[in-house]
């Protein structure tokens, strides 16, 4: 069988090429994600080193400016200056200050202009010269120089450029005289050059641009691209920066669609930022070189990874490709196009007969748990030979080693007094006989079976004589009977035949079971019977025919009670001979049939007698005690003889008492006596007089009468008939005599029962 589709060879490939693609895919993305990072590291700490060198450079150059400026004040013509107003006479006091003042503005610092401002004095003297102090300009710049609230400090100022179109930010150096006082006297306040001041900063390159800002958040250098710049200012990244605590740090922000890395170190000696600003994505381009490297290797790798799965694949699937064919069930539908998995495929067809074997052996199994009590059937009924007995016993497993056996049959003693009905007979056999199953070792018996209305049991035993053998049985068919009573409150009785020594003769032992039983009509309810205790010496006993003979004259003349004394008598005798069980059977049936004779000689039929139910005779050989016969005799048989006699005596008492009746209901109006009915009917008055007492309890003038006032009542209701019209019609001589009657039977006048009628119906 060729797969054309092959789900599991599928799986075997995918399987090795993932145990094979897997940790070259992880080592790719590993080493390509190390080496950015690496890189990445790298970029950010050369930009942190240059950033640390460009901030050690600067400071140096302003300590430098800080120094000399301090040099400055310590010259004696400018201590000499701030002491004293300046007069004509001090101009070449002043001229020595301004020679000092100029020969500390080296180019290479940057000094673009030094002021020496005398608050006290309102002076000022500048590269400019000298001037007052009231002209000077800028009154804001004066205030800022002098609320400084350190001995220096570097300050800045943003002005609007006239030139350009970005904002100006200046630098100053200013310090205070006293250095210490609330309240200077005199400032020298030092301008820088920016050009000159920040030429020390690199030139943007790959790795980066740099920025310098003040503690105000003003950017006093800077090489980044405008619209970079631009967007730097607007964000908020900036003075989070500014405002953190830390001294240095390094941050990652977005500014437009590229992102960004931010180095900064903050300075302790002025309180400026300074930034290294490099851009994320330029460093990721740097690693792609690394990823295409490794994006190449590892896609040969795969490569040969594939080929090498396909061959493994189909080394390790040709166990299962072979398993697969043979485990393919004839008649199973061909391959389609639709992958299948194997191992669900073999699973299933190993369940499938894995199931097919359990059905099986299941089924087997029944048959022979079914075989047995057809087995043990046939067995007590004699179809068996004596070779297919050995052989069916050896093949269900019994034992042949034993000394004794016998035949156990149990019947039902009765229904009546239970909680049962005769529909439930068969199935409480079937529960007699688990129980029997459940009471009996299973090594003392054969399986118990249900024959007709009998529960059989073969029971063997290795006792060492037949009445250790038969104690045995009285004593578990006791158990037997005491269970029944218990589980299934029923009274039964067992009948035992004699012991046998092999099982060719359980037939025999199954008719004397079943004769024993027989004999329980003489005895009480849930007896045990033993063949050979009950079966009588063979002797002539003759039927009482004069007692049969009064009880049917009895029946004849409807005497139930006498019947039924008669009765008890014969089943009295017959209980008491010594009578086999066929005879027994022969007295009770010639009665029942010399009752049954009584109704035909009358020529009537009993209407109480069900002609669909068992036949009598069937039910009277079901009977199982003289109280049972006795009952069903009287009930089923007596009594409705005797009813059907009273009712055949009485039939034409009846049909003449019909004939008067329909005379008087249509002649009502009509002077009727008993001797014209008599005469019509031809039967003599006394008879008919006799007829209507019998059957209607009634004379015939009482009737006459009570049936016209009856047409009264309802002429008075449902006509406007006069009273004397009425009395008229009904042969009353006189409307008195009428109207007393009437008022006789109703207690009212007609008058008063028709105004009574009429009220009631409604006028």
């Amino acid at each position: 069988m060729k797969l054309k589709l092959s789900r599991y060879h599928v799986k075997l490939f995918m399987l090795c090429l993932l145990l094979g693609a897997i940790p070259v895919m992880v080592l790719g993305i590993f080493s390509y994600m190390k080496s950015s990072n690496i890189i990445e590291n790298k970029v950010l700490q050369g930009n942190d080193q240059l950033l640390h060198q460009t901030q050690i450079q600067l400071e140096n150059t302003l300590k430098i400016i800080d120094f000399s400026i301090f040099q400055l004040v310590n010259a004696q013509p400018v201590s000499d200056v701030l002491q004293m107003p300046i007069q004509a006479r001090d101009f070449p006091l002043v001229d020595k200050v301004l020679e000092t003042l100029q020969r500390i503005q080296i180019y290479e610092l940057g000094i673009r202009d030094i002021q020496l401002i005398s608050i006290d004095q309102n002076w000022i003297i500048s590269n400019k010269g000298y001037a007052k102090l009231d002209e000077f300009t800028d009154t804001g710049r004066l205030a800022l120089f002098t609320g400084i609230d350190r001995p220096f400090k570097w300050m800045t100022e943003t002005t609007a450029s006239k030139d350009e179109a970005q904002a100006q930010t200046n630098i100053y150096l200013v310090k205070r005289f006293p250095s210490y006082s609330a309240k200077p006297t005199a400032l020298l306040v030092t301008q820088m050059s920016n050009q000159e001041l920040f030429k020390v900063l690199p030139k943007s390159s790959e790795l980066g641009s740099l920025m310098v800002v003040d503690e105000q958040g003003n950017i006093l250098a800077t090489d980044l691209l405008p619209e970079v710049d631009k967007g730097l200012r607007d964000s908020q990244l900036l003075q989070n920066m500014l405002q953190s605590p830390e001294l240095n740090g390094y941050r990652i922000g977005q500014i437009g669609k590229e992102e960004y890395g931010f180095t900064f170190r903050k300075s302790s000696y002025n309180g400026w930022t300074y930034l290294s600003i490099v851009s994320l994505d330029s460093i990721t381009r740097e690693s792609q070189a690394i990823g295409w490297a490794t994006l190449w290797a590892c896609l040969i790798i795969l490569i040969l990874i594939i080929i090498l799965s396909l061959q493994g694949a189909n080394k390790m699937y040709s166990p299962l490709r072979s398993l697969y064919q043979k485990t393919a069930v004839a008649g199973e539908p061909g391959d389609t196009q639709v992958p299948q998995d194997e191992f669900k495929v073999i699973e299933r067809r190993m369940e499938t007969m894995s199931q097919n074997n359990m059905h099986m052996t299941s089924h087997v199994q029944m048959l022979r748990h079914q075989l047995k009590p057809f087995m043990i059937y046939k067995l007590v009924q004699g179809q068996l030979t004596g070779k297919e007995i050995e052989e069916q016993l050896q093949l269900f497993g019994y034992s042949q080693q034993f000394r004794w056996l016998a035949v156990v049959a149990i019947q039902i003693d009765t229904l009546e007094t239970t909680r049962y009905s005769e529909h439930d007979r068969d199935l409480l056999l079937f529960a007699i006989s688990n129980i029997v199953e459940e009471t009996v070792a299973a090594e003392h018996r054969l399986n118990p079976v249900v024959i007709d209305q009998s529960q059989v049991t073969v029971i063997s035993s290795n006792h060492d004589s037949p009445d250790a053998f038969k104690d045995f049985m009285y004593a578990t068919i006791k158990q037997v009977q005491e269970n029944v009573l218990k589980f299934l409150d029923l009274p039964v009785s067992a009948g035992i035949s004699r012991p046998y020594i092999t099982y060719d003769l359980t037939s025999k032992a199954y008719a004397e079971g079943l004769d024993a039983l027989k004999y329980r009509i003489t005895k009480d309810t849930e007896t045990i019977l033993f063949i050979e205790n009950e079966e009588p010496e063979t002797q002539m006993v003759f039927f009482p025919e004069h007692l049969e003979k009064q009880l049917v004259e009895a029946v004849k003349f409807a005497d139930d009670k006498r019947a039924h004394v008669l009765l008890m008598e014969f089943l009295q005798i017959l209980s008491n001979r010594e009578l086999t069980h066929n005879q027994m059977q022969n007295w009770l049936m010639k009665l029942l049939m010399d009752l049954l004779y009584i109704p035909e000689q009358q020529d009537a039929a009993i209407s109480s007698l069900d002609t669909n139910a068992i036949p009598l005779y069937l039910q009277l050989k079901r009977l199982n005690t003289v109280q049972e016969i006795e009952q069903w005799l009287m009930q089923q048989i007596i009594e409705p003889i005797i009813q059907t006699m009273d009712q055949s005596k009485e039939a034409p008492y009846h049909k003449i008492s019909n004939e008067v009746v329909r005379i008087i209901q249509s002649e009502y109006d009509r002077e009727l006596t008993l001797e014209e009915c008599a005469s019509r009917l031809n039967y003599h008055s006394s008879y008919i007089r006799r007829a209507l007492k019998k059957s209607m309890n009634i004379n015939f003038s009482d009737y006459l009468l009570a049936y016209r006032m009856d047409i009264a009542k309802k002429w008075l209701t449902e006509t406007e008939m006069k009273i004397t019209d009425m009395a008229r019609k009904l042969q009353y001589n006189n409307p008195q005599n009428f109207i007393r009657y009437f008022k006789k039977t109703t207690g009212m006048t007609p008058g008063q029962y028709r105004e009574v009628s009429l009220s009631e119906n409604g006028g």
